[in-house]
This record gives C-alpha cells, structure tokens and sequence, in this order.
C-alpha cells in the first residue's frame, strides 16, 4: 500500500470519529482534536502523492 493512501485512510478515520463524537453527543472538544488530526493527514497524503 502506498505512503499517501495510508494517509487518506487514517484522515477518513480520524473524521468518521469526529463525526460520530458530534452525533452521538460526546466530548465536542475531543471531536474538534480528531477533526484537527484527520485534516493534518489528510494534508499529509496530498503532500505525499505530489512527490
């Protein structure tokens, strides 16, 4: 598997758990720091795959 899909994977992840932090009524602290995290690596893949 490459480097920047790795990256994407792990981003979509990190969003879907955000995601779910929201909807389900959790900690809206903790869904903003897994949303932070999905978007440096969903910045990570892109800066991967130009490579």
């Amino acid at each position: 598997m490459k480097r920047y899909k790795l990256f994407y994977l792990i981003g979509l992840l990190f969003f879907l758990a955000a995601a779910l932090n929201f909807v389900t009524g959790g900690d809206h602290a903790t869904a903003v720091v897994w949303r932070c995290l999905g978007a440096t690596f969903l910045l990570l893949g892109c800066s991967q795959q130009k490579k």
